[in-house]
Order: C-alpha cells, then sequence, then structure tokens
C-alpha cells in the first residue's frame, strides 16, 4: 500500500488549515490520532479505496469546527472521530484545498461538472449531500436520584407530635410516625441502604439502660417488661449513598397482661372472668379446648367438664402482644358431705355458715329463734329477698328423723351451685328453708341425754325412762308436731313429757313452736310448703278443707305434683285430715297455706345412712320443680 499516496490525499483535503503554527499543530494531531488508531490500522482498507476510486473523508463535520473540538478537548466519543472508508456526508468545501503534493490525487478546486482526467485514476463522483444525522458528542447525564424515604406500611409523615420524648426530640421538621407493641420488633425499610442510630426516648436513662434498641439493619426493638408501661423512640436513617438522613419516632403500647385472674382451677359447672388491660374490641380471646373450658368475647369462662384448657387472649393488630392463661377444670368439692354417717347439728351449722359465705348475695343465713336447750333454729334464705312470692321447706321437726336434714342441706347447696339454672325463678320467688326445727332433740337421737348442756333438761329427759335413740321430742320431751295451735289437744296423747307423744302443756308452749309461728308470721306471700318427715315413703295431704274450694285445689294439685315426682303413696283423707296440734294442721287450717308432709324412707327411724341415696333420687327432682316452677 502507497502510504505516501494517502498522506497526499490528506494534506490536499486539509491544504487550507496548514499555514503557519497551524499546520505543525494539525499535522501533530494527525500522528496523535494516527497513534491512537484512529487513522485505518489496516493497509487493505486503504488499498481498497485507491480500487473503487472512492475518497474518503475525515468526518462530515466541516475541518474548521472538528478541529476546533479536537483543540477545545470537546470531541470524546470515538464515534465522532474520524475514521479510513467513511465517505463524507454533508456539504462540500468551499474553501477549496491545495493542489495535491501526491501524484494520483485528484485536485479538489476543479470546476464542478468540467471532466478531469488523470491518467490511471478513476474520476471521483461528487459525494451526494444525505441529511447529516446527528452524532451525541456527550455521554447521556444520570437522572436525579429520588429522595429517601420510608416505605413501612402505616408509616406516617407529619410535622412534630412526638409525644412521650423526653430525650432527642427532633424539630422543625416532618417525621414518619410509627404505631407499635412493646412484643413487637419494628424493621424499618428507608427506600435506600442505610446507616441507623437511635437518638432519642422516653428519657435518657432508658435509651442508655437499652430498654429500646436498634440493631445495624434496623431493627426496633422494646425491652421494656414493666405493666402499662409506654415506651418510645427516635431513629435516625442516614443514606450510605447520598448522605441524607430521616427520622422514625415509634410508640411502643405496653404489653397485655391480665388484670383479673380467675384462678387455675375452675369447677365444673361453674363460670370465671378474666380481664385484661385493653379494651375488648381490640383483644382476640380463645379456648384450646372448648369442650373442657369454653369463653366468650367478653372474658367469661364456663368450665364445662374436667380436663385442661389454655386461654388466649391476643392484641388484634399486634403480631405478639399476646397471653396466655392455664385453666384446670375440676369437679367442684362439696360443702356438705353427703357420707356423713352422723349428720349432727354442729355439723349442719358449719355448712350452713360456709354455705351463706361462698353464696354471699344469692344466700344468707340468720337465726329465727333458739331452742330449749340454747341451740340456734337456722334459716338459709336463697333468691330475692325482696320477692312477692314465697315457699318455705323445713325438717327435723323430730329428733330421730335427722337423715332428712342431710338431704335437704345439700339439695341446698346443689341449687346453689347450679344457680344459673334456678336465676330467671328466683329473681322473683324466695326459697326459705328451716333443716332442723328441733336441734336439741336430734343431738339427744345421736349422742344421747348427754348431749343436752342444761343439767336440769337433761335430768329431765332421763326422768322419761325413754330411748334416747328414738327420742321425737325436744330437750322437754315435748313432740313439737303436737303443740301448734292447729288443733292442739292433749287427746289420746302422754300426760307427762315422754319425747315420743307427749303434745306439752298447751299449744305453742315451747321455744321452738314459738319460733316457727313467728317465722311464718313474718312472712307474707307464701305459696305452699314442704313438711319433710321419715318414716314410710307416704303423703300427708288431704286436710279437711273442702269447703275452701280455691284452697283445696291447690293443696290438691300441691300433692299430686309431689306424688307424680315421688311415687309416694297419697294417704287416705281418714287418715290425715283431723286437725291434731301439727304444723302442717296449723299452716293449712290457720294460715290457709297449703303444705304437704313428705315422710322419707322405708325402714324404722332413724333412718340408716344407706337410705339417703335413695331418698336423694326420690326428691331431687321434686324439689326442683318445686323451687324453679311452682311458684313462678
Amino acid at each position: 500500500m502507497d502510504m505516501h499516496g494517502i498522506a497526499g490525499g490528506v494534506r490536499q483535503e486539509w491544504g487550507i488549515l496548514m499555514v503557519g503554527k497551524a499546520r505543525r499543530i494539525v499535522v501533530w494531531l494527525l500522528m496523535c490520532c494516527v497513534l491512537a488508531g484512529v487513522l485505518p490500522e489496516r493497509a487493505d482498507a486503504c488499498e481498497k479505496q485507491e480500487r473503487t476510486g472512492t475518497r474518503w473523508q475525515l468526518s462530515g463535520k466541516e475541518p474548521m469546527r472538528l478541529l476546533s473540538e479536537i483543540m477545545d478537548g470537546q470531541l470524546t466519543d470515538k464515534a465522532a472521530v474520524p475514521k479510513m472508508g467513511e465517505p463524507e456526508v454533508g456539504p462540500t468545501n468551499e474553501l477549496g484545498a491545495l493542489q495535491p503534493d501526491v501524484p494520483g490525487v485528484l485536485p479538489t478546486n476543479v470546476p464542478a461538472g468540467q471532466p478531469t482526467e488523470v491518467p490511471g485514476i478513476q474520476p471521483v463522483e461528487p459525494p451526494v449531500e444525505k441529511p447529516e444525522t446527528p452524532t451525541a458528542s456527550f455521554r447521556p447525564s444520570a437522572p436525579p436520584s429520588s429522595p429517601l424515604v420510608l416505605k413501612n406500611p402505616g408509616a406516617k409523615l407529619s410535622k412534630g407530635g412526638q409525644k412521650g420524648i423526653g430525650y432527642g426530640k427532633v424539630n422543625k421538621q416532618k417525621i414518619y410516625h410509627i404505631n407499635a407493641y412493646a412484643t413487637d420488633e419494628v424493621k424499618l425499610k428507608p427506600s435506600k441502604k442505610c446507616t441507623y442510630k437511635l437518638t432519642g426516648g422516653k428519657s435518657k436513662k432508658d435509651v442508655r439502660t437499652g430498654k429500646v434498641k436498634v440493631t445495624r439493619d434496623g431493627k426496633v426493638t422494646c425491652r421494656d417488661k414493666a405493666k402499662d408501661h409506654k415506651q418510645y423512640a427516635i431513629v435516625r436513617m442516614t443514606s450510605v449513598d447520598s448522605g441524607e438522613s430521616i427520622y422514625a419516632y415509634i410508640y411502643f403500647a405496653p404489653r397485655l397482661y391480665t388484670k383479673k385472674v380467675p384462678g387455675h382451677v375452675v369447677y365444673q359447672g361453674k363460670t370465671a372472668a378474666v380481664a385484661y388491660n385493653y379494651s375488648w374490641k381490640n383483644i382476640q380471646i380463645t379456648s384450646s379446648n372448648p369442650k373442657v373450658a369454653s369463653v366468650n368475647k367478653k372474658g367469661i369462662i364456663t368450665a364445662r367438664k374436667t380436663g385442661t384448657a389454655v386461654i388466649t387472649a391476643k392484641v388484634k393488630k399486634s403480631a405478639r402482644n399476646a397471653i396466655k392463661t392455664k385453666i384446670t377444670v375440676k369437679e367442684e368439692p362439696w360443702i356438705v358431705n353427703d357420707k356423713d354417717t352422723l349428720y349432727t347439728y354442729e355439723d349442719m351449722t358449719a355448712d350452713l355458715r360456709e354455705i351463706s359465705s361462698k353464696y354471699r348475695g344469692k344466700a344468707s343465713l340468720r337465726s329465727i329463734g333458739s331452742s330449749e336447750d340454747g341451740r340456734s333454729i337456722w334459716c338459709l334464705r336463697i333468691g330475692n329477698p325482696s320477692a312477692g312470692r314465697k315457699i318455705v321447706i323445713d325438717a327435723g321437726i323430730h329428733a330421730r328423723e335427722w337423715l332428712n336434714p342431710l338431704m335437704i342441706v345439700r339439695k341446698c347447696e346443689e341449687i346453689l351451685r347450679l344457680y344459673g339454672d334456678y336465676k330467671s325463678t328466683l329473681n322473683h320467688v324466695c326459697l326459705y328453708v328451716v333443716p332442723m326445727i328441733n336441734p336439741d332433740g336430734v343431738s339427744i337421737s345421736q349422742s344421747g341425754f348427754g348431749a343436752i348442756h342444761s343439767k336440769k333438761l337433761q335430768k329431765q329427759c332421763k326422768k322419761t325412762k325413754s330411748s334416747s335413740r328414738t327420742w321425737k321430742g325436744n330437750a322437754r320431751g315435748v313432740n313439737l308436731n303436737f303443740n301448734f295451735p292447729g288443733g292442739w289437744n292433749p287427746k289420746g296423747k302422754s300426760k307427762k313429757p315422754d319425747g315420743i307423744t307427749y303434745p306439752g302443756e298447751k299449744a305453742a308452749s315451747e321455744k321452738e313452736t314459738k319460733a316457727m309461728i313467728r317465722f311464718i308470721n313474718g312472712l307474707s306471700g307464701i305459696k305452699g310448703v314442704l313438711n319433710y318427715h321419715s318414716m314410710g315413703s307416704i303423703l300427708y295431704w288431704n286436710y279437711n278443707v273442702e269447703s275452701n274450694a280455691p284452697l283445696y285445689e291447690r293443696q290438691s294439685a300441691l300433692a299430686k305434683k309431689v306424688n307424680s315426682f315421688t311415687n309416694y303413696r297419697l294417704m287416705p283423707k281418714s287418715i290425715s285430715t283431723d286437725p291434731n296440734g301439727g304444723f302442717g294442721d296449723w299452716l293449712i287450717y290457720e294460715k290457709k297455706i297449703p303444705n304437704v308432709t313428705v315422710e322419707t324412707g322405708t325402714v324404722a327411724c332413724p333412718l340408716p345412712h344407706s337410705q339417703l341415696g335413695r331418698i336423694t333420687k326420690q326428691n331431687s327432682e321434686l324439689l326442683n320443680w318445686f323451687v324453679k316452677d311452682y311458684a313462678k
């Protein structure tokens, strides 16, 4: 390849520019271009141009502008540097050119349109002007970077409002607010990679002691485990790239805890309440075993059967703010021990006091009088004392019939244990129970005459020569069920104290009788009475009151209902109608109150403890009905 020819062509094209020092500068620049690889690196490229007769140009730019850009350092893009073999696109050089120093190169100052013949050289076709394609001279600048923002869901950008911050408060700029819980971890999510620093909190001490902390990867935690403590934190996030900073203000709501704990043991059939330091609308509460213990939305736990359940309360908008309470359901121990083979007055008194204390508000205990030997005659009230309708159950008027008081007191406890089943009735009906009218006589029958405190009464009882075990009367030997004003008479009875049939010197001569009369007279609205005696599994009911049709109908209806539950035989009128000074006689004849005397047991008194199960089964449903439905 003829390098001299190539150089001559270049000098001819650029000749007009090369004058004086400018020529030397251009030559120097061309040498730099050659060294930089701008001019063709391969000789065959030049030869190809000579064969085709195509004249190469440096660039489509005007020579003066190109030189200016080269000298000013603006032409940095290789795409703008002229290369061998690229035909110039654009206007021709109107300034002309120097005559070529190299043979074979066409002069550029020949007028257009005139043929120029040079041996061995093909004429060069004038270049066709094409629209100049703009060539980018500068690299595209990077788009402006977006500002640093916090992308946590629920984070609100606002100015001020940093309540609870006593240290490191951020003033006069907007800050992101985040609400969280003391149990939960807050992962900060800035739009750029950041460093994190805890700059503020509830107090400087809390920050120093680590009540709130932030990790290198932006996890903020609260380690304050105190009840009802609110914690706060301010965290500065600084972009690693741009250095800009934003702040997050985090409020940690208190941990969930129980304000009212039901106790770890709840008895079967009972309810218990649990309460928390959050309102119920913000808590979801569930039971792990609803068949054992269920819980409603207000925290009322119902113990259904023996076993274990876990009550879990969780703050609805929190991931970890929850608390668990283990509940064990057991069968409630009875106050009244039905396995007690000798249910004494002292046992009964203790049970009644414990029952009234345990079920305060539902039951109350009071003495309606004293016995001849100074023992209190107890009355247990169950239900609303202001109720207009009242019912009465009594037992133990005869000394040797002391199994009935055990059955009655046990039933009272059952009613109170299951109070919810009776509540609708007991809101407007009140039950009064006198389980042992004759405490002195019961003590004699169980423990002998030595159980009487008074030496005088002991001597009087012993003088009767009667058996203490089969004793029926009080400490003065009077049969109390012959001592009431309703048809009192001494006919066919003992003339002196014997503890069996002696009716007393006169009607209502005994303290126990007077106490019962006073008690009944003090109650208004009594709708019916059940008098428990033993023995025979029979019912005394048919008093001579047919002339008072409404009273007789009520009396008859009550007796038939008692019979339907117990299957005890209804005694005929010839046996149970004559007034005889009994408590039932006084109720029906004097007070016009329907009543039935229920005689339990099938063997001679005192009834053995083995009879209790059968008696309880026969009378349980009767008593349920009497309390729930009779007077409502």
